[in-house]
């Protein structure tokens, strides 16, 4: 069984003021597509339909996502769960990511006719949003120049559903 992570990606644009951000307080440019999760199903998709269930799910987050125009505006930068540094998002992004969550949750009992659920870290109260910015057990001199950057309220155009199949 694979579990299946749903994201909405970034901004191309933004993909790359993300990573100059990242590199004008010393970490390095990242490859990976800058997003925030919005669900997460654990260990329940069988290999053979994960690519059809992961294109399904994603074309109805993304059309359900397009009129919404949403944007990531960072409140804070926390280093999280002991090995990240994420940017947390403004109350009102915050709330906004919420609400997709909740529609996500029942699109993913819907597609999979109830065979499958979003795990519970990431359904109702649980969910947690947040963009991951770096893996570190650590925080150091670069953390704080990221603080002052998070002091202007950055934001980023969320606008690509996607999803990433894990073994």
């Amino acid at each position: 069984m694979r579990s299946m992570a749903l994201k909405i990606n970034v901004s191309r644009d933004d993909q790359a003021i993300l990573n100059d951000i990242l590199k004008s307080v010393g970490y390095e440019r990242q490859r990976r597509k800058f997003h925030c999760t919005v669900g997460f199903i654990e260990k329940m998709i069988p290999e053979e339909e994960s690519i059809e269930f992961g294109g399904k799910i994603t074309k109805l987050l993304q059309d359900y996502i397009d009129p919404l125009s949403l944007t990531y505006e960072v409140k804070a930068v926390e280093h999280l769960f002991g090995h990240v540094i994420a940017f947390l998002p403004s109350t009102p992004s915050s709330a906004h990511l919420k609400k997709v969550n909740e529609w996500l949750e029942k699109a993913v009992i819907h597609v999979s006719e109830g065979c499958w659920r979003l795990n519970e870290e990431t359904v109702g109260q649980n969910y947690f949003p947040h963009m991951t910015l770096w893996r570190s057990r650590r925080i150091d001199a670069r953390f704080k120049k990221l603080e002052r950057v998070v002091e202007n309220h950055p934001s980023f155009r969320l606008i690509e559903a996607a999803y990433v199949a894990l073994p």
